[in-house]
């Protein structure tokens, strides 16, 4: 665990796993200060958090890797160059939801 930032990739993780946080976030205007997208979230978790290095130099337990994967499976289902509505409203987002909880749930017993 300590190959990756936890604090980004808990963070994009939470967004990820909210889909009331992804139509705050990825449907402001800007003018609440606080903006992120479909996108961001997931460099959150892959390049900010480290999780992509982490997988390639085997730097994660089995269980997290896999989930990873399979997150990222999920994650390419849902195309990026659509209005950020149509990616919350993706049905692959349901899955995505639901892998980013456990995840979440996965890295907190890390502790």
């Amino acid at each position: 665990m300590s190959a990756i930032n936890k604090q980004s990739v808990v963070w994009a993780l939470e967004e990820l796993a909210s889909r009331e946080e992804q139509e705050r976030l990825w449907l402001s205007d800007g003018s609440s200060g606080q903006v992120s997208s479909f996108i961001e979230a997931i460099c959150g978790v892959y390049d900010d958090g480290g999780v992509s290095r982490a997988l390639n130099s085997n730097g994660l337990p089995i269980e997290l890797a896999t989930r990873f994967k399979d997150l990222s499976m999920s994650i390419d289902k849902v195309p990026q160059e659509v209005p950020p509505q149509e990616q919350i409203d993706h049905p692959a987002m349901i899955e995505i939801i639901r892998l980013s909880k456990e995840l979440l749930e996965l890295i907190a017993k890390k502790q």
